[in-house]
């Protein structure tokens, strides 16, 4: 399957969830990480479109408000289990340099410690 398409994909996600998760939380963190995966959504539309995208955002946004809803301990094992993905995904199949680059730092830092 297409890297850009899979990509595509995960920060239409990743945006729904960090959207739903920042609906509940009205946290600055929380405000940001959408930004940002709202931004890397942008990215990927340049290389690709698919009518999976908004069936994918809006799945993951319910997802993220039921998150939310659950609390922190709950919000920090998914957010920490998506990211860390989205880390592994960025570095098996993508050189890590320029925009791929700012992505990548971009999900280290929505981490949750």
């Amino acid at each position: 399957m297409d890297k850009y398409f899979l990509a595509l994909l995960g920060e239409a996600g990743a945006t729904g969830l960090a959207k739903g998760i920042y609906i509940i939380r009205k946290e600055e963190r929380f405000r940001i990480a959408y930004e940002n995966e709202l931004s890397h959504w942008e990215y990927f539309k340049k290389f690709k479109r698919s009518l999976l995208e908004k069936p994918v955002y809006y799945t993951l946004f319910v997802v993220g408000i039921l998150v939310g809803i659950m609390g922190m301990a709950a919000i920090r094992r998914v957010v920490n289990k998506v990211e860390s993905q989205a880390l592994d995904f960025y570095y098996k199949n993508f050189d890590i340099s320029g925009e791929i680059a700012k992505i990548v730092e971009d999900e280290k830092h929505h981490f949750i410690k």
